[in-house]
This record gives structure tokens, sequence and C-alpha cells, in this order.
């Protein structure tokens, strides 16, 4: 009987410390690689539920902004708008 016993000597583990590293010692995939489908396209990933509902958000931001921007009575004021907008930034600036 051996008084310590290391996970790494168990059977199991052992084989699958010796598939990962030969996957990726072997098989390297690129950063950001994405699989092919069988027609040679890339395979679309379909955008999640907080995806779509960030972009529904933009649009209805952009909506308004468009709407705020149009109010302004003559060029001058339009600039001063888009001045303020400037200073104080959107979501992702």
């Amino acid at each position: 009987m051996k008084p310590t016993n290391f996970p790494l000597q168990e059977p199991g583990l052992t084989d699958a410390w010796t598939k990962l590293a030969h996957a990726l010692a072997f098989h390297p995939q690129p950063h950001g690689f994405e699989p092919h489908q069988a027609s040679g396209k890339p395979a679309e990933r379909k955008p999640g539920f907080f995806e779509r509902l960030d972009r529904w958000l933009w649009r209805q931001e952009m909506k308004e902004r468009e709407a705020w921007l149009a109010e302004s009575k003559d060029v001058f004021e339009l600039e001063q708008r888009l001045r303020m907008l400037e200073r104080v930034g959107g979501r992702y600036y």
C-alpha cells in the first residue's frame, strides 16, 4: 500500500491527459477558428437572446436620437445638438 495516492496516476485521468496533450500538440486550432459546413461556407452563429436584446435597444436609442436631432429648427441648432452628443458621448464611447 502506498502512503500517498496521486490523482495523476489513476488510469482514466492519465488517458484523458494524454488525449488532451495529443490534441493540443498535433491538431492545434488557430485563434478564432470556426468549423466550416459541408458547402465550404463558414458556419454562421445565430445571435443569442442578450445580443438580440442589445441590438434592439441600440436601434431604439438611435431612433430617439435621430428624432431629437430632427426637431432642430435650423442648421445652427442641429450643429449645437450634434456637439452636445459628441461631448456626452454614446453608449459605446
